[in-house]
């Protein structure tokens, strides 16, 4: 049943014109740029703390519980089961891995479901339009025909799951000392035993080849990275609050100077700090790396710049 659906949709896409395919491409890409990952930095750097820790948990979260389900279940793609399925051409590259679930899915239910959720009370049409927008993007990735009903269906169940989770979390933590620093230590076993399950565990290897040895490894790479993505939210989260304490209201120019300076910082500790280890083929190191210094850069670094940058500032113009 699931095939005949996405069959139904190829020929749909097909007759209609080019752009149809293209606007879902387009919805598509939205869940995995940079534009949505930059959401949770924005409200984290500019407006409200709480609120930014908590789209960014949610992501995190999300992202690494879906790539654990990834290698356990190790489904096949959709065009992998059945040749009569054709995906749209651009969207092969980012379809990498695994099929279920659906991480483009699961980002954006992570990210614009807490969005939605997080400011619900004070903006009433924001959970709705969120919802809207993660409702596009699960139709787009069977639309591209790179992702089966159930692959998205269960993408936006974790992603729901952990926008719910990642609120009780945070709400926890604030209810006595020393739980944010059990929550950054819990951080750390769970990222150690997640790549060492990853490592280790067996995979199945197809005889047609639809899975290779290539596959695999950008899986495990994967896997690598957004368990380093979710110890370095955690772990950034406990030391700002317990040293930094950045304030968070500031006026237009300020914020702008905050997004501008938290941008550069996040883009050279990402790209620039880890390119040795890229040089030198060290492809795991590499992967944790990225994931790591991402979530210390945005959400420790960053402030600790703009902060001591707005201070000394301050200190001219007294």
């Amino acid at each position: 049943m699931d095939i005949d659906f996405l069959l139904f949709l190829q020929e749909l896409r097909e007759t209609l014109h080019p752009l149809f395919g293209a606007f879902f491409m387009m919805v598509s890409d939205l869940a995995n740029g940079p534009a949505i990952i930059a959401i949770p930095c924005l409200i984290y750097w500019c407006f409200d703390k709480r609120r930014g820790s908590h789209v960014l948990f949610s992501f995190a979260l999300g992202t690494f519980v879906n790539g654990l389900i990834k290698v356990t279940v190790c489904a096949l793609r959709p065009w992998m089961r059945d040749k009569r399925i054709i995906p749209y051409e651009d969207a092969i590259e980012s379809a990498t891995g695994y099929s279920f679930p659906s991480g483009h899915t699961q980002s954006s239910a992570s990210i614009l479901g807490a969005l939605g959720w997080t400011y619900r009370h004070e903006k009433r049409w924001a959970l709705p339009l969120c919802c809207i927008v993660v409702l596009l993007v699960a139709l787009s990735r069977n639309m591209l025909g790179v992702h089966t009903p159930q692959d998205v269906i269960v993408g936006m169940i974790v992603g729901a799951i952990f926008v719910i989770a990642a609120d009780a979390l945070l709400d926890w933590a604030d209810e006595k000392d020393g739980r944010d620093a059990l929550l950054a230590i819990a951080s750390v076993i769970i990222t150690i035993a997640a790549c060492a399950y990853v490592t280790l565990k067996p995979y199945p290897y197809d005889t047609s080849q639809h899975i290779s040895v290539e596959n695999l490894s950008e899986m495990r790479l994967d896997c690598y990275q957004s368990s380093a993505l979710l110890m370095g939210a955690f772990c950034s989260w406990w030391a700002e609050r317990a040293w930094l304490r950045f304030e968070v209201g500031c006026d237009l120019r300020r914020g702008i100077l905050r997004i501008v300076i938290g941008i550069v910082i996040t883009v050279i500790f990402r790209y620039v700090l880890t390119l040795p280890l890229n040089w030198l083929d060290i492809e795991e190191a590499y992967a944790f790396a990225k994931g790591l210094l991402t979530t210390v850069a945005a959400v420790y670094i960053a402030p600790w710049a703009f902060t001591a940058f707005e201070r000394r500032g301050a200190q001219k113009t007294a």
